[in-house]
């Protein structure tokens, strides 16, 4: 496999809370992410996904660890040469409603990071704004229209376009169909599996639906409380799940067969997330795991890679139980 185009090694982002310490929104996180890949990072809602994502675009700095992309030390950058290298590194965000400027034009919108990253004509502009519109499946008419005139969809579209009309070789796309309804959810991901082909960009797809992130990615990551407890192909994580957490995830994605749907075995989960305030001593999980040993109470386990290569996990039983 080629060099990873982003890297992020041990990584952390604490929060500081009002004379209480920190909140460990990421704890620790290794991930890499290779040219042309969709890598789907998943997890329970408040495990530190968004957190992570925003680090990786460095919208927050991590509190420590490194993290580099498109081999270069990204947290190294500062200033204008940190400006001008983000232009490699684009978000799509949840919220469509929220993530426009409602007073600006889409034609705006979509030419404010054209103008800040390069010295073009209006002519240039015109025609990459247009091209950028084109690419979601919007007409060269909407460019003078206002957000609120476009249903959530549409403007989920819009703030693709607008990541997209810098050429990224990165998106982050952080949960960008969980507002939607169902029909237009699929019609966004097709859009984005389309684009991520037609132009080989990598991209890091941020949601707690595994459906969703199943369809989408090639690679798959379990976030829990900040950590990354599995790693996997997508085909290898669900027909044969390592991590407990992941097994309990998976047994409680629905099935269209009701046949299959009642025989299926559920794996539930006893107990309430854990605080990232004040995280378990040891394996963060053993508050919640059914394979838990004393081992577990005290050392916290690296993710390391099984016997086949294919996946990484950590967790000191994975391996020794019958899924």
């Amino acid at each position: 496999m080629s060099k990873p185009i982003l890297s992020a090694q041990d990584l952390t982002v604490y929060y500081p809370l009002r004379h209480r310490g920190f909140l460990r929104a990421v704890d620790g996180v290794s991930l890499d992410l290779y040219p042309g890949e969709v890598l789907g990072l998943v997890g329970e809602s408040g495990c530190g996904k968004s957190s992570l994502g925003r680090a990786l675009i460095r919208l927050h700095d991590p509190s420590s660890g490194s993290l580099s992309a498109l081999g270069t030390d990204f947290l190294s950058l500062k200033g204008r040469k940190l400006r001008e290298f983000r232009r490699n590194i684009q978000m799509v965000f949840q919220d469509p409603y929220a993530s426009l400027n409602p007073r600006m034009t889409i034609f705006d919108a979509l030419s404010e990071p054209l103008r800040a990253h390069f010295r073009l004509t209006t002519q240039e502009v015109s025609k990459k704004v247009a091209k950028a519109l084109e690419q979601v499946g919007l007409t060269e008419q909407a460019r003078d229209k206002y957000p609120h005139e476009f249903s959530g969809g549409q403007r989920q579209r819009i703030a693709i376009a607008r990541a997209l009309v810098l050429d990224p070789k990165v998106l982050i796309a952080d949960e960008p169909v969980s507002s939607l309804d169902v029909s237009v959810q699929a019609q966004v991901l097709n859009l984005l599996k389309e684009i991520q082909k037609s132009t080989g960009l990598s991209m890091l797809f941020i949601s707690h639906n595994l459906s969703v992130v199943k369809y989408i990615s090639d690679r798959i990551a379990v976030m829990y409380l900040g950590k990354i407890v599995e790693t996997a192909n997508r085909e290898d994580l669900f027909e044969k799940p390592l991590h407990p957490y992941t097994q309990a995830l998976i047994s409680a994605v629905p099935i269209p067969d009701p046949k299959l749907e009642r025989e299926r075995k559920r794996i539930p989960l006893t107990g309430e997330l854990p605080s990232a305030e004040n995280p378990p001593l040891g394996c963060a999980f053993h508050t919640r795991c059914p394979w838990v040993v004393p081992r577990c109470l005290e050392e916290r386990p690296k993710l390391q890679a099984v016997a086949s290569g294919n996946q990484e996990v950590a967790c000191f039983e994975a391996g020794k139980k019958e899924n």
